[in-house]
């Protein structure tokens, strides 16, 4: 290879693994060499597997099946300790995992009519302060801020105001106070959940 062919930027893959889904997300498991990969099986139901990187390899370490395709997860709200994982699925659930014994959640709250699209955390890993908060965005138009310490109830809930059309929410962020969320129809808003 010529030094010249040096100077564009390279993609390496080091390991590539099949997988008999469709993938919707995928997470490193903070501080370990392990990963997630999540979405829906042909069936219709969710999946979410357990890897390792191990001596050049990926190792399966455990596949569990939900009820409901998996759409997206964060670990964003959770302490390094416990990595617990935060996930959306289809049906509009929220639900977080203790991955030492995923069969059960530790929290699960129907979050939203519809889908959940997008996820984030924050107040976990050590990054910002306060509670631990994760935000959802869903197809139903809404945006949800949730405190897993309060059952059932959204600690804000942005949706739209009586006569406008709801419209997708594709994405969400927190920040270190605002919350960041595009929807369909091309619109970037930063959000505020304070005093609410």
């Amino acid at each position: 290879m010529s030094a010249a062919g040096l100077e564009r930027p390279q993609v390496v893959a080091h390991v590539q693994q099949s997988l008999s889904y469709t993938v919707f997300d995928c997470k490193w498991v903070p501080r370990s060499a392990r990963l997630l990969c999540l979405g829906s099986a042909p069936r219709g139901t969710g999946v979410l597997q357990l890897y390792e990187l191990r001596g050049g390899r990926l190792l399966l370490l455990s596949e569990i099946e939900k009820a409901k395709p998996i759409k997206c997860a964060t670990f964003g709200a959770a302490s390094l300790q416990q990595r617990h994982l935060a996930t959306g699925d289809f049906a509009g659930s929220l639900s977080i995992w203790n991955l030492e014994a995923p069969e059960i959640p530790v929290y699960s709250v129907k979050g939203h009519k519809e889908i959940i699209n997008s996820i984030d955390g924050v107040g976990g890993l050590g990054i910002g302060e306060g509670a631990p908060e994760i935000v959802t965005g869903s197809r139903d138009g809404t945006v949800k801020v949730w405190d897993p310490r309060q059952k059932e109830t959204p600690v804000a809930n942005m949706e739209p105001a009586q006569g406008e059309s709801k419209r997708d929410c594709w994405t969400v962020a927190f920040g270190n106070l605002p919350i960041l969320t595009a929807k369909d129809n091309a619109v970037l808003s930063v959000l505020s959940h304070l005093g609410i």
